[in-house]
Protein backbone atom coordinates (compact mmCIF):
# COMPACT_ATOMS: atom_id res chain seq x y z
CA UNK A 1 0.00 0.00 0.00
CA UNK A 2 2.95 2.36 0.54
CA UNK A 3 5.63 3.51 -1.35
CA UNK A 4 8.77 4.64 0.56
CA UNK A 5 10.68 6.80 -2.17
CA UNK A 6 13.43 8.11 -0.03
CA UNK A 7 15.30 10.07 -3.33
CA UNK A 8 17.21 12.98 -1.46
CA UNK A 9 19.44 13.09 -4.82
CA UNK A 10 16.63 12.17 -7.26
CA UNK A 11 17.99 11.72 -11.08
CA UNK A 12 15.50 12.33 -13.67
CA UNK A 13 14.94 9.52 -16.36
CA UNK A 14 16.93 10.07 -19.97
CA UNK A 15 15.04 11.38 -22.88
CA UNK A 16 17.32 9.19 -25.15
CA UNK A 17 16.42 5.97 -23.08
CA UNK A 18 13.35 6.53 -23.00
CA UNK A 19 12.08 8.76 -25.72
CA UNK A 20 10.66 12.32 -26.31
CA UNK A 21 6.95 12.76 -26.22
CA UNK A 22 5.62 14.52 -29.52
CA UNK A 23 3.80 16.67 -27.27
CA UNK A 24 5.43 18.23 -24.02
CA UNK A 25 4.39 16.34 -20.59
CA UNK A 26 5.03 17.64 -17.05
CA UNK A 27 5.17 16.40 -13.60
CA UNK A 28 3.99 18.99 -11.44
CA UNK A 29 4.59 19.36 -7.95
CA UNK A 30 2.15 21.31 -5.75
CA UNK A 31 3.47 22.99 -2.68
CA UNK A 32 1.72 23.46 0.66
CA UNK A 33 0.20 26.86 1.81
CA UNK A 34 -3.42 26.29 3.37
CA UNK A 35 -6.07 28.71 1.51
CA UNK A 36 -3.57 29.99 -0.80
CA UNK A 37 -3.13 26.47 -2.39
CA UNK A 38 -6.54 27.81 -3.98
CA UNK A 39 -3.63 29.08 -6.43
CA UNK A 40 -2.71 25.73 -7.59
CA UNK A 41 -5.98 25.77 -9.76
CA UNK A 42 -5.00 28.39 -11.91
CA UNK A 43 -1.56 27.28 -12.19
CA UNK A 44 -2.65 23.97 -13.15
CA UNK A 45 -5.19 25.60 -15.66
CA UNK A 46 -2.27 28.29 -16.96
CA UNK A 47 0.21 25.06 -17.30
CA UNK A 48 -3.04 23.02 -19.73
CA UNK A 49 -3.82 26.31 -21.32
CA UNK A 50 -0.25 26.17 -23.40
CA UNK A 51 -0.78 22.97 -24.64
CA UNK A 52 1.25 20.45 -22.16
CA UNK A 53 -0.21 17.37 -20.82
CA UNK A 54 0.00 16.50 -17.10
CA UNK A 55 1.44 13.53 -16.80
CA UNK A 56 1.42 13.38 -12.90
CA UNK A 57 0.70 15.53 -9.76
CA UNK A 58 2.85 15.12 -6.67
CA UNK A 59 1.13 16.80 -3.42
CA UNK A 60 1.96 18.40 -0.35
CA UNK A 61 -0.39 19.56 2.39
CA UNK A 62 -2.68 21.88 0.46
CA UNK A 63 -1.03 20.97 -2.80
CA UNK A 64 -2.68 17.30 -2.15
CA UNK A 65 -6.03 18.60 -1.86
CA UNK A 66 -5.98 20.57 -4.72
CA UNK A 67 -4.01 18.19 -6.74
CA UNK A 68 -6.11 15.05 -5.84
CA UNK A 69 -9.48 17.30 -6.50
CA UNK A 70 -8.07 17.92 -9.83
CA UNK A 71 -7.47 14.26 -10.32
CA UNK A 72 -10.86 13.24 -9.39
CA UNK A 73 -12.49 15.59 -11.89
CA UNK A 74 -10.24 15.39 -14.30
CA UNK A 75 -11.05 18.37 -15.89
CA UNK A 76 -9.89 21.65 -14.34
CA UNK A 77 -12.91 23.83 -14.34
CA UNK A 78 -15.00 21.38 -12.78
CA UNK A 79 -12.50 21.47 -9.97
CA UNK A 80 -12.47 25.20 -9.58
CA UNK A 81 -16.85 24.38 -9.10
CA UNK A 82 -16.87 22.08 -6.80
CA UNK A 83 -14.28 23.97 -4.92
CA UNK A 84 -15.68 27.20 -5.27
CA UNK A 85 -19.16 25.76 -4.37
CA UNK A 86 -17.73 24.55 -0.98
CA UNK A 87 -16.32 27.71 0.01
CA UNK A 88 -19.52 29.31 -1.31
CA UNK A 89 -21.75 27.13 1.28
CA UNK A 90 -23.05 28.76 4.05
CA UNK A 91 -21.33 26.45 6.75
CA UNK A 92 -18.11 27.47 5.24
CA UNK A 93 -19.36 31.32 5.37
CA UNK A 94 -19.70 30.66 8.66
CA UNK A 95 -16.80 29.36 9.47
CA UNK A 96 -15.04 32.28 8.18
CA UNK A 97 -17.01 34.79 9.98
CA UNK A 98 -16.27 33.12 13.57
CA UNK A 99 -12.37 32.80 13.03
CA UNK A 100 -12.40 36.63 11.69
CA UNK A 101 -14.45 37.22 14.66
CA UNK A 102 -17.40 38.81 13.07
CA UNK A 103 -19.63 35.85 14.29
CA UNK A 104 -20.04 34.70 18.00
CA UNK A 105 -18.16 31.18 18.63
CA UNK A 106 -20.04 28.09 19.30
CA UNK A 107 -18.70 25.82 22.20
CA UNK A 108 -18.91 21.92 19.49
CA UNK A 109 -16.46 21.68 16.76
CA UNK A 110 -19.11 19.59 14.96
CA UNK A 111 -21.80 22.74 15.42
CA UNK A 112 -22.21 24.63 12.68
CA UNK A 113 -21.40 21.47 9.73
CA UNK A 114 -18.15 21.03 7.66
CA UNK A 115 -16.57 24.19 8.80
CA UNK A 116 -18.12 24.72 12.62
CA UNK A 117 -14.70 23.56 13.82
CA UNK A 118 -13.26 27.22 13.53
CA UNK A 119 -14.73 28.19 16.88
CA UNK A 120 -13.12 25.43 17.93
CA UNK A 121 -9.45 26.50 16.44
CA UNK A 122 -10.36 29.76 17.65
CA UNK A 123 -11.26 28.60 21.15
CA UNK A 124 -8.03 26.72 21.43
CA UNK A 125 -5.46 29.02 20.36
CA UNK A 126 -6.47 32.04 22.65
CA UNK A 127 -6.89 30.35 25.93
CA UNK A 128 -4.62 29.46 28.73
CA UNK A 129 -5.92 25.76 29.04
CA UNK A 130 -4.05 25.01 25.18
CA UNK A 131 -0.89 24.20 27.64
CA UNK A 132 -2.61 21.71 29.32
CA UNK A 133 -3.93 20.09 25.83
CA UNK A 134 -0.31 20.59 23.84
CA UNK A 135 1.23 18.16 26.69
CA UNK A 136 -1.63 15.89 27.44
CA UNK A 137 -2.62 15.47 23.52
CA UNK A 138 -1.10 14.56 20.18
CA UNK A 139 -2.89 17.87 19.08
CA UNK A 140 -4.17 21.18 19.60
CA UNK A 141 -7.37 20.33 18.07
CA UNK A 142 -9.15 17.28 16.21
CA UNK A 143 -8.95 15.65 12.98
CA UNK A 144 -12.93 16.80 12.79
CA UNK A 145 -12.10 19.95 10.04
CA UNK A 146 -9.77 18.02 7.85
CA UNK A 147 -11.55 14.94 7.30
CA UNK A 148 -14.84 17.02 6.94
CA UNK A 149 -13.06 19.07 4.82
CA UNK A 150 -11.69 16.67 2.62
CA UNK A 151 -14.91 14.68 2.66
CA UNK A 152 -16.54 17.90 1.02
CA UNK A 153 -14.36 18.15 -2.18
CA UNK A 154 -12.95 13.91 -2.78
CA UNK A 155 -14.57 10.90 -3.03
CA UNK A 156 -13.74 7.83 -1.27
CA UNK A 157 -12.09 5.91 -3.52
CA UNK A 158 -8.24 4.54 -3.89
CA UNK A 159 -5.32 6.58 -5.44
CA UNK A 160 -4.52 4.19 -8.10
CA UNK A 161 -7.52 5.28 -9.63
CA UNK A 162 -7.62 8.73 -10.14
CA UNK A 163 -7.56 9.97 -13.62
CA UNK A 164 -4.64 11.81 -13.16
CA UNK A 165 -1.54 9.24 -11.79
CA UNK A 166 -1.00 10.97 -8.06
CA UNK A 167 1.39 10.99 -5.66
CA UNK A 168 0.93 12.23 -1.99
CA UNK A 169 3.83 13.22 -0.13
CA UNK A 170 3.76 13.38 4.06
CA UNK A 171 6.31 12.00 7.01
CA UNK A 172 6.41 9.23 9.24
CA UNK A 173 7.21 10.30 12.49
CA UNK A 174 7.92 6.72 13.70
CA UNK A 175 10.86 5.96 10.92
CA UNK A 176 11.46 9.25 10.50
CA UNK A 177 11.09 9.31 6.89
CA UNK A 178 9.88 10.60 3.60
CA UNK A 179 7.09 9.01 2.49
CA UNK A 180 5.42 8.85 -1.15
CA UNK A 181 1.81 7.18 -1.33
CA UNK A 182 0.62 6.45 -4.57
CA UNK A 183 -2.46 3.82 -3.72
CA UNK A 184 -4.73 3.31 -0.84
CA UNK A 185 -7.19 5.58 0.60
CA UNK A 186 -6.97 9.10 -1.56
CA UNK A 187 -9.57 11.16 1.40
CA UNK A 188 -6.56 9.21 4.13
CA UNK A 189 -3.71 10.28 2.40
CA UNK A 190 -4.60 13.72 2.06
CA UNK A 191 -5.51 13.99 5.37
CA UNK A 192 -2.23 12.44 6.45
CA UNK A 193 0.13 15.07 4.14
CA UNK A 194 -2.29 17.98 5.50
CA UNK A 195 -1.72 17.27 9.04
CA UNK A 196 0.15 19.94 10.23
CA UNK A 197 2.35 18.44 13.04
CA UNK A 198 1.11 19.78 16.90
CA UNK A 199 -2.24 21.30 15.02
CA UNK A 200 -3.60 18.38 13.45
CA UNK A 201 -3.14 14.58 14.90
CA UNK A 202 -0.55 12.46 12.89
CA UNK A 203 -2.55 9.54 10.73
CA UNK A 204 -2.14 5.91 11.50
CA UNK A 205 -1.83 4.58 7.89
CA UNK A 206 -0.79 0.42 8.36
CA UNK A 207 2.67 1.02 11.11
CA UNK A 208 3.05 4.52 9.96
CA UNK A 209 2.09 7.44 11.74
CA UNK A 210 1.94 10.50 8.77
CA UNK A 211 1.63 14.37 9.26
CA UNK A 212 2.64 17.00 6.90
CA UNK A 213 5.93 17.40 5.83
CA UNK A 214 5.69 20.93 4.72
CA UNK A 215 7.79 22.63 7.29
CA UNK A 216 11.14 20.76 5.75
CA UNK A 217 9.71 20.17 2.00
CA UNK A 218 6.79 22.98 1.36
CA UNK A 219 7.26 22.19 -1.96
CA UNK A 220 8.00 18.20 -3.46
CA UNK A 221 9.97 18.87 -6.58
CA UNK A 222 12.82 16.55 -6.18
CA UNK A 223 9.79 14.03 -6.01
CA UNK A 224 8.55 15.30 -9.12
CA UNK A 225 11.46 15.20 -10.83
CA UNK A 226 12.32 11.78 -9.85
CA UNK A 227 9.04 10.74 -12.09
CA UNK A 228 9.63 13.38 -14.81
CA UNK A 229 10.42 12.21 -18.48
CA UNK A 230 10.31 15.26 -19.66
CA UNK A 231 9.57 18.68 -17.87
CA UNK A 232 8.88 19.33 -13.91
CA UNK A 233 6.97 22.12 -12.73
CA UNK A 234 6.96 23.71 -9.50
CA UNK A 235 4.29 25.70 -8.06
CA UNK A 236 5.03 27.57 -4.79
CA UNK A 237 2.16 28.80 -2.64
CA UNK A 238 4.34 29.58 0.17
CA UNK A 239 4.41 32.48 2.58
CA UNK A 240 6.33 35.42 1.51
CA UNK A 241 9.07 37.09 2.59
CA UNK A 242 7.79 39.15 5.28
CA UNK A 243 8.36 40.72 8.88
CA UNK A 244 6.41 39.98 11.89
CA UNK A 245 6.38 42.60 14.96
CA UNK A 246 6.19 40.07 17.63
CA UNK A 247 6.02 36.27 18.86
CA UNK A 248 4.77 36.49 21.91
CA UNK A 249 3.67 33.02 22.78
CA UNK A 250 5.15 29.79 22.07
CA UNK A 251 2.89 28.95 19.44
CA UNK A 252 3.83 32.50 17.84
CA UNK A 253 7.28 30.92 17.79
CA UNK A 254 6.47 27.81 16.64
CA UNK A 255 4.91 28.28 13.75
CA UNK A 256 7.13 31.37 12.79
CA UNK A 257 9.79 29.26 12.91
CA UNK A 258 7.89 26.98 10.53
CA UNK A 259 7.78 30.19 7.88
CA UNK A 260 11.53 30.17 8.28
CA UNK A 261 12.22 26.79 7.55
CA UNK A 262 9.85 26.54 4.97
CA UNK A 263 11.47 29.90 3.13
CA UNK A 264 15.20 28.39 3.46
CA UNK A 265 14.19 25.08 2.26
CA UNK A 266 12.07 25.68 -0.62
CA UNK A 267 15.51 27.63 -1.96
CA UNK A 268 16.47 24.24 -2.41
CA UNK A 269 14.12 21.95 -3.38
CA UNK A 270 12.92 24.23 -6.08
CA UNK A 271 16.37 24.03 -7.57
CA UNK A 272 14.92 20.64 -9.20
CA UNK A 273 12.26 21.88 -11.41
CA UNK A 274 12.43 23.10 -15.08
CA UNK A 275 9.67 25.95 -14.20
CA UNK A 276 8.63 27.50 -10.76
CA UNK A 277 5.16 28.99 -10.86
CA UNK A 278 4.31 31.90 -8.00
CA UNK A 279 1.39 32.97 -7.41
CA UNK A 280 1.59 36.62 -6.21
CA UNK A 281 -0.77 35.37 -3.17
CA UNK A 282 2.43 35.08 -0.52
CA UNK A 283 0.84 37.24 2.04
CA UNK A 284 -2.26 36.01 2.66
CA UNK A 285 -2.91 34.06 5.97
CA UNK A 286 -3.27 29.74 5.55
CA UNK A 287 -7.11 30.65 6.92
CA UNK A 288 -8.47 33.18 4.94
CA UNK A 289 -10.28 31.90 1.93
CA UNK A 290 -11.63 35.20 1.08
CA UNK A 291 -11.93 36.21 -2.79
CA UNK A 292 -10.70 32.41 -4.16
CA UNK A 293 -11.59 33.41 -7.76
CA UNK A 294 -8.76 35.95 -7.23
CA UNK A 295 -6.61 33.69 -5.57
CA UNK A 296 -7.20 30.95 -8.85
CA UNK A 297 -6.61 33.97 -11.08
CA UNK A 298 -3.39 34.73 -9.71
CA UNK A 299 -2.41 30.99 -10.14
CA UNK A 300 -2.95 31.27 -13.75
CA UNK A 301 -1.74 34.57 -14.72
CA UNK A 302 1.55 33.50 -13.04
CA UNK A 303 1.41 30.14 -14.74
CA UNK A 304 1.23 31.42 -18.21
CA UNK A 305 3.53 34.44 -17.71
CA UNK A 306 6.46 31.64 -16.13
CA UNK A 307 5.65 29.40 -19.03
CA UNK A 308 5.89 32.16 -21.52
CA UNK A 309 9.51 33.03 -20.40
CA UNK A 310 10.48 29.27 -20.12
CA UNK A 311 9.08 28.97 -23.88
CA UNK A 312 11.51 32.56 -25.26
CA UNK A 313 14.44 31.18 -22.99
CA UNK A 314 14.36 28.33 -24.99
CA UNK A 315 13.81 29.67 -28.27
CA UNK A 316 10.50 26.91 -29.28
CA UNK A 317 6.75 26.69 -28.47
CA UNK A 318 6.56 24.96 -25.05
CA UNK A 319 3.34 22.73 -26.39
CA UNK A 320 5.82 20.72 -28.46
CA UNK A 321 8.32 18.74 -27.37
Amino acid sequence: MVNFINRFFPQAYSHADRGLPSRRQAVVALGGGGARGLAHLGAIEGVLRTGISIERIVGVSAGSLIGALYAVEGDIRRAESVAIGLLNSPEFQLGQQILCGAAPPTDDESTGGTFGWYSRIRKILSAHRKLTRAVTSSSLISDAPLRDAIAGLLPDCDISDLSVPTSIVAADLLSGQRVVLERGPLRLAVQASSAIPGIFPPVRWDDLLLCDIGMVETVPAMIAKSYADDLTIAVDVGQGDTRVDACDTALDVMMRMDDVCQRLMRRYYLDAADVVIRPNIGTRAWFDFSHPNQVIEEGRHAAIESLGQFERSNGRKIGAA
